[in-house]
């Protein structure tokens, strides 16, 4: 629940107002008892503290300043650390001697090692009274112990915990104590992310906030060294505490030691002059340091000397901290992400802290939410409103941010074209921003090449919108306007370049240039794309004497050092001066995420040898990574960098399956695996999981260039995906597929069931995006960017090899869908169930938007009781020339064997076919197929009227070459049909227009 007070208070509870005058005493405080009081200087942490108010205050000699608990959150507990084991006779507690009279209730513990505690005094109320300076004695037994701790429950007059002096009496042990640990308590650097200066071979960073004494950060090179962990939000540190191995082969040493705070992580202040620290093995082998409260996000160690080693060493970095209890800060970047006649998209940045945002229209809460984002519903149309947010958490609710203002469309409002807009439900929600060939400016000998009539010898045919840059020569650029409320550092380029004579690829570059200055040059290869057709054959060959080429584009991406900002010209020019053409389709701009740091109780697979970006096989320390996560139930980390695998990446074996394991790296834009071998069945990765498997947060690339006959094997994911699996956030490209869910080494074969996918991009694979075959059930993909495939996108096939049963009820949904350079963008080969919704399916080459067909062995739609395609947009597709010679409709239904039966289409638009926008086939029949509420505008683009199934015809609005069933269509709406007749129907074939 949120705080909507900002404000802290300040009552007559902590002051006196003495003569109108607010005054606090500030007397001296003394022992009181005559024995010692072994608690001075000590460490003293807190479960705890509010700004200002920390642990530290509780022991300082000062009884008017104090240590205060969060508010209304008890219990709390104020923990002390004598640093060794001594003799407990009395405690002494004191508040500010001018407060009221208060009781706060708390028990009393000690322990030895900070660990194990055991009570001292069990759970009582004890009263402050000003006629006594607040001051309480408590006799507890005499006890030997280390670390005291106060746990407090209640206190009358203030809702927090508060000690302004705590004095603990007795006798100091005479021998150090013989187990000696460092202080007990929430260490808010375990876990976190953290860099250093240098480091050495495999005492890397990482080491020294892994929880585990037994391994330690050792810097290289001279002294002095640091290393800076980010806490990952702002903490009031008041303690650091630094550990070597608590073993005695370590030697006694000393090493000099500086500790500094930033919030940002560039601008750094000194929270504790540089010491000398000792580090003894018969005392712990630690060194504790207190520091200038101080709210910080990012610790950093200066180590300048070391008596033991010249290098600086830290086992475990130790630090003591509490939330800064203040409200989150106002967000920034409110922005508009898109418009249609009764919405309004809206999206804003995170901000550390925030438990949530409310979003304010023309002054009023409209919504409160936890995402970053919000779609503004059931507008009026044309009408402008004004937005604003604001950030809240426990303590509070920050200010709103600025103003902005939208407006929405006209009612069923269009582009120029005269075509609406794709609904703004349909496909993925991505993070970037796109800047097409029509947004570019170009010069320098720049040209546009276009194929408006999708002519598939013209490398046009597969751009977007068919119509791309031409770089010629040095000079030629396009150029882009960085749009308000966009920019970033991560660019995604869409290009196009010759092929080699042997089909091996070519090697280039392009160079970029930000507002006039070169900013970095970006090597380009076309060693992944070309793949070539003869006529009618259907499979590709890898070389040109192989037939006419597709798949003439790929992708490339990078980050720039510094974001681009709204207003920023971001060029592409040719400088190199080879002879080669180059072409740019479109630009990406996104954002790009901070690294993710390594979870608690995870291995990395740094910690077994693997080193990133050094061009070595990291193949050994991945699988004993994921032997030691298995073994220990822990999860398995990637951090940034690229790991190279020179062979398939197999995670668990068949026989000896994992049943539960989680593996996420850095983020799409850090964490790279870049599979080295090209050859076939040796790359990818293939899980033998049979639980649930939780895979993330990775780029993944091969070597790849193959098919191989159709036998490749080389997926990017393959095999045995568990049961209530996810995969996600993963960025996957030149691969055999993106994910072939299937199991082929089990009889009977053992299915996925419920596995999501989903926040993930597959591209630029040789045959499919995702294919969920071999019985996988009740799984889903979503929200995912599916493009520049070479055969299906987005695909179910029911086989039934080794025993498979038959898949059923299967989703895809909300996917944005492109650049099919084979076969569909979406298609179902059988099973019952499925579901395909609010995808958006773009400019196909030789390929429909949808497709079912009965042709592949397995089950077809016998057992299908509903198949439903939905609320979806198919934009110039369909084709007069697929990969076997002949037309497909944006929606083909190829009944070849089997019929076709169940199948519901409904809410569908599809604007520009190349040829027809349904197309229903084959003798195997039709049977209860039923369209719904489809929007047909322009059919037979390319003007080709040949056909492989029928007599010459035009593009049509229903295609048939079969006289065997019938389709109903309910509200069909037609425009801009190359057919005369609207409809191509053959005789027999019972349509129903209705």
């Amino acid at each position: 629940m949120k705080n909507l007070s900002t404000q802290r208070l300040t009552s007559l509870s902590k002051v006196a107002l003495i003569g109108g005058i607010l005054a606090t005493t500030a007397l001296a405080w003394s022992p009181a008892y005559g024995q010692q009081n072994l608690a001075e200087g000590k460490s003293i942490t807190a479960s705890s503290a509010v700004s200002g108010f920390a642990a530290h205050l509780a022991n300082d000699g000062d009884q008017s300043s104090y240590w205060e608990s969060q508010n209304s959150a008890f219990p709390q507990s104020l923990t002390l650390d004598l640093g060794s084991v001594a003799s407990v006779e009395a405690l002494s507690l004191a508040l500010p001697s001018g407060w009221e009279s208060r009781t706060q209730t708390f028990s009393i513990q000690s322990s030895i090692d900070g660990s194990d505690y055991a009570p001292l005094m069990s759970s009582t109320g004890y009263v402050f009274e000003p006629s006594s300076s607040n001051i309480v004695t408590i006799d507890v037994p005499d006890t030997d112990a280390r670390f005291v701790r106060l746990v407090f429950s209640a206190n009358t007059t203030w809702p927090a915990a508060q000690v302004s002096e705590l004095e603990v009496l007795g006798e100091a042990g005479s021998s150090p104590n013989p187990n000696p640990n460092p202080p007990a308590g929430d260490n808010v650097a375990e876990g976190q992310p953290v860099t250093a200066s240098s480091s050495q071979g495999f005492h890397t960073q990482e080491n020294a906030v892994d929880g585990d004494r037994t391994t330690y950060w050792e810097s290289t090179g001279t002294l002095p060294q640091h290393l800076t962990v980010d806490l990952g939000a702002d903490y009031l540190v008041d303690q650091v505490t630094l550990m070597l191995p608590d073993d005695p082969a370590w030697q006694t040493r000393t090493q000099t030691v500086a500790v500094l705070g930033s919030e940002d992580g560039s601008q750094f202040s000194t929270l504790a002059n540089a010491t000398e620290l000792t580090f003894d093995p018969a005392t712990g082998n630690f060194a504790t340091v207190g520091v200038t409260e101080t709210a910080a996000r990012y610790i950093r160690i200066e180590v300048s000397s070391n008596s033991g080693w010249s290098a600086a060493q830290i086992a475990e970095l130790h630090i003591s901290g509490a939330i800064d209890p203040v409200p989150p800060a106002t967000p920034d970047n409110l922005r508009v992400t898109g418009e249609s006649d009764t919405t309004i998209y809206l999206a804003w940045d995170a901000v550390a802290h925030a438990d949530g945002y409310e979003l304010l229209r023309d002054g009023n809460v409209v919504a409160d939410v936890t995402a970053t984002s919000y779609q503004d519903s059931e507008l009026a149309p044309e009408t402008s409103y004004g937005y604003r947010v604001r950030a809240y958490n426990e303590f509070g609710t920050s200010s709103n941010s600025g103003a902005i203002f939208a407006t929405t469309l006209e009612e069923g409002g269009g582009d120029p074209g005269g075509h609406p807009e794709p609904n703004d439900e349909h496909g993925a929600n991505m993070p970037y921003d796109r800047y097409d060939t029509q947004d570019a400016d170009y010069g320098g000998g720049a040209v546009l090449r276009s194929a408006p009539d999708f002519d598939q010898s013209l490398t046009a045919s597969e751009a977007s919108g068919q119509a791309y840059v031409a770089l010629p020569a040095n000079g030629a650029y396009a150029e882009w306007t960085i749009r308000s409320d966009q920019g970033g550092a991560g660019v995604t380029m869409r290009f196009t370049m010759p092929d080699a004579s042997d089909g091996m690829g070519l090697s280039g570059s392009l160079d970029v240039f930000v507002n006039g200055t070169k900013a970095q040059t970006v090597p380009l290869t076309s060693y992944y794309n070309y793949q070539y057709f003869t006529p009618g054959g259907g499979h590709p060959s890898d070389t040109p004497a192989g037939g006419d080429p597709l798949f003439r584009f790929d992708e490339v991406h990078w980050t720039l050092a510094s974001p681009l900002q709204p207003g920023d010209v971001i060029r592409i020019e040719k400088t190199n001066g080879d002879s080669l053409e180059y072409g740019v389709d479109f630009l990406e701009i996104e954002t790009v995420p901070v690294a993710i740091g390594r979870p608690a109780n995870s291995v990395s697979v740094t910690d077994f040898g693997a080193v990133a970006d050094d061009g070595q096989d990291d193949l050994t320390a991945f699988n004993q990574a994921v032997d030691a996560a298995v073994a220990n139930g822990q999860s398995l980390y990637i951090p940034p960098g690229t790991f190279h695998l020179d062979n398939m990446w197999v995670i668990g074996e068949v026989g000896d399956e994992i049943n539960d394991i989680t593996i996420m790296g850095a983020g799409i834009w850090h964490t790279n695996i870049q599979f080295t071998n090209p050859n076939a069945a040796s790359g990818g990765i293939s899980f033998r999981v049979v639980g649930q498997l939780d895979f993330s947060h990775v780029y993944m690339n091969s070597m790849l260039r193959s098919r191989y006959n159709q036998n490749a094997i080389y997926k990017a994911f393959m095999d045995n995906f568990g049961v209530n699996s996810r995969v996600h956030n993963v960025w996957v490209e030149h691969f055999e597929c993106g994910f072939w869910v299937g199991d082929y080494a089990h009889t009977p074969a053992i299915i996925a069931d419920n596995l999501l996918i989903e926040h993930s991009r597959v591209r630029n694979n040789l045959a499919d995006g995702i294919n969920f075959a071999q019985g996988t059930s009740n799984s889903t993909v979503r929200n995912s960017s599916i493009r520049n495939n070479g055969d299906d996108g987005l695909a179910v096939w029911t086989g039934n090899v080794n025993g498979a049963p038959e898949g059923v009820n299967n989703t895809f949904t909300h996917n944005t869908i492109e650049f099919n350079w084979r076969a569909a963008g979406i298609a179902f080969f059988g099973g019952s169930g499925h579901q395909a919704t609010y995808n958006l399916i773009v400019d196909g080459v030789g390929s429909s938007g949808f497709r079912m067909n009965t042709v592949f062995p397995g089950y077809h739609f016998q057992n299908n009781t509903g198949i439903e395609f939905s609320d979806s947009t198919i934009i110039r597709s369909g084709t007069s020339l697929d990969t076997w010679g002949g037309e497909r409709g944006a929606i083909d239904l190829e009944a070849s064997t089997d019929p076709i039966r169940n199948v519901t289409i409904s809410n569908i638009d599809i604007y520009d076919t190349q040829r027809s926008a349904v197309q229903m086939g084959y003798n195997g029949g039709f049977q209860n197929v039923v369209f719904n509420d489809i929007v047909i505008d322009g059919t037979g683009l390319d003007g080709v009227t040949t056909s492989r199934f029928s007599g010459p015809h035009p593009g049509a609005a229903i295609y048939t070459y079969t006289n065997n069933g019938s389709a109903i269509f309910n509200n069909l709406v037609t425009d801009n049909i190359a057919h005369p007749d609207t409809n191509f129907v053959q005789p027999g074939f019972n349509l129903t227009i209705q």
